[in-house]
């Protein structure tokens, strides 16, 4: 069953990325029309897409403390997947621009574009999509605020002022309106939403049309994107989940099923599309993040099932299987 939701959601990036590409081919979109793409994504239905996403949560108390436990654990493999990222990149001897797409890559994947349809099937009612949420709430808040620093470094020289952007707002006030339990009218709710839903499909389409515009054969010639593809999909998901286990068993912790494995699931994804328009927003190396987007997204599909299968035999080493 994920193998066949995995399949679909690949089907449905691949015709939008082959779109894109057939429309930069056929000069639908232009070099520059393609450059304002990925400022309409990032500054305009992406922040939509996140306020709305948390708008619609529902406060379960029931599931607190195991939605902490998911929140916290996301930052922990933001931190453990930066080192991974830092050091292949140091023995890779990458340049700066790649650096940072390498680690950035490294700690951030596709959580809500790949991560929900299959978090809902493998755990239906609503708990996946609960806990996945959580995680990607700790995604954005540090994709719209690490990755924009990083990526804009070497342009920006507004340091902390960097941080604020469209996204940033969207969080917090998305936030509130979850905490609070704020009902949106419908006249607000319904415009919200179906912006939102257009960054999916406009993410890739822009980079069918970034695609296009560059040498596949020579960008997919470059090492680092295979040892990235080893890291994101199979070393560092696996080193996590068996860190956490034994951790888990020596401290007593016991944290739900579905929390650890969404917690591992999530850090499995292939790599993160904004990833790739931040890239472009910011003058870096999107033509590598590009390529690591492409890979990862099709391997991914070998790499998720096995992934699940050892988290299963990992949880029955806990006891709790």
């Amino acid at each position: 069953m994920a193998t066949e939701i995995i399949l679909r959601q690949v089907l449905i990036f691949g015709i939008l990325i082959g779109l894109g590409a057939l429309a930069y081919w056929r000069k639908i979109i232009t070099p520059e029309m393609k450059n304002n793409l990925a400022s309409i994504v990032v500054d305009l239905t992406l922040p939509f897409l996140i306020f709305s996403t948390f708008a619609k949560m529902k406060y379960d108390p029931v599931l607190i403390k195991n939605g902490l436990i998911v929140f916290a654990l996301a930052y922990l493999n933001f931190f453990i997947l930066f080192w991974i990222g830092k050091l292949s990149s140091k023995l890779l001897r990458l340049n700066n621009a790649q650096e940072a797409v390498h680690t950035l890559h490294t700690m951030f994947g596709n959580v809500a574009l790949f991560g929900f349809p299959l978090l809902e099937v493998l755990f239906p009612g609503g708990i996946g999509i609960f806990y996945g949420a959580l995680y990607q709430l700790a995604s954005n808040s540090t994709t719209f605020t690490y990755s924009v620093y990083r990526l804009s470094s070497g342009t920006s020289k507004s340091g902390l002022r960097s941080l604020v952007n469209n996204n940033t707002i969207a969080l917090l006030f998305g936030t509130i309106v979850l905490l609070t339990g704020i009902n949106l009218p419908s006249f607000l709710k319904v415009p919200f939403e179906n912006l939102g839903r257009c960054t999916s499909p406009l993410s890739m389409v822009y980079i069918g049309a970034t695609l296009a515009s560059m040498n596949i054969k020579k960008m997919l010639s470059q090492k680092s994107i295979y040892v990235l593809t080893l890291n994101r999909l199979l070393l560092g998901p696996l080193f996590i989940a068996l860190v956490y286990i034994l951790a888990f068993k020596v401290l007593g912790v016991h944290p739900s099923r579905e929390a650890y494995f969404v917690s591992i699931l999530q850090s499995s994804m292939p790599c993160q599309t904004i990833v790739v328009v931040l890239s472009q927003r910011y003058n870096g190396d999107y033509q590598l993040a590009s390529a690591n987007l492409f890979v990862t997204t099709l391997l991914s599909i070998l790499s998720l099932p096995v992934i699940f299968l050892v988290l299963e035999k990992l949880w029955q080493f806990l006891g709790a299987g």
